[in-house]
């Protein structure tokens, strides 16, 4: 695993692919974020974001989405929808196992290297849901955030720790006037407007394009 680049992760002229579920397809999510900030750098960023996705369907369309493309890096970022989907309210799919997650992440690396492609970025899931969703499913994701971690070791990709992020995040921000915890998503799993701040901000820190 790489904790830290040496030097800018990201170049002028380089391409970035984010890759992942509905986290990453929203319009105003934190790739909105990203490319603002990076396009003035003169790094171009491509959505490849797909609501729903999982892992196992994520390999099916890794070529026509990332490998035709050929970028110069690669975000991948999964893991919601292989944690939750299968349980509770959606235990009518498949359940996708933390081990199986994890060596779907490993799979997408390798395959994207056996076509010339250099730079990988891993994030894990944002570390625990809110709300009516933290109810139902708990820590659920840990394990996932724990598998992340080791796809990137075994890969030897940049890690980005947004599970600990977030947290940190929920610890600075405090209750709210109602005594509630801040928030930082808009329904319990996809991040609002500051849940996609602290997204983007880890991943340009861990990049080395933003100062800590």
């Amino acid at each position: 695993m790489i904790e830290t680049p040496q030097g800018p992760w990201l170049s002028q002229g380089e391409t970035l692919v984010c890759f992942g579920d509905s986290i990453t397809e929203a319009h105003d999510g934190y790739v909105a974020l990203l490319e603002e900030f990076l396009s003035s750098k003169g790094i171009h960023v491509i959505n490849a974001g797909r609501g729903g996705d999982k892992t196992p369907w994520a390999l099916t369309r890794l070529v026509h989405d990332v490998i035709d493309l050929q970028p110069d890096a690669v975000l991948l970022f999964f893991g919601t929808n292989d944690a939750v989907i299968g349980r509770g309210r959606w235990r009518d799919e498949p359940v996708v196992e933390p081990l199986t997650y994890r060596d779907n992440l490993v799979w997408m690396v390798h395959l994207c290297r056996l076509r010339g492609i250099r730079k990988f970025s891993i994030a894990p899931p944002l570390g625990r849901l809110e709300g009516d969703s933290w109810h139902e499913f708990g820590d659920i994701e840990r394990d996932y955030c724990q598998m992340a971690r080791a796809a990137a070791d075994r890969v030897d990709a940049l890690f980005v720790p947004l599970d600990t992020a977030m947290e940190q995040k929920r610890e600075e921000q405090g209750a709210s006037s109602d005594g509630r915890p801040q928030r930082l998503t808009r329904d319990g799993v996809h991040p609002n407007p500051l849940g996609c701040k602290v997204i983007a901000d880890t991943m340009l820190k861990v990049w080395g394009l933003l100062d800590a």
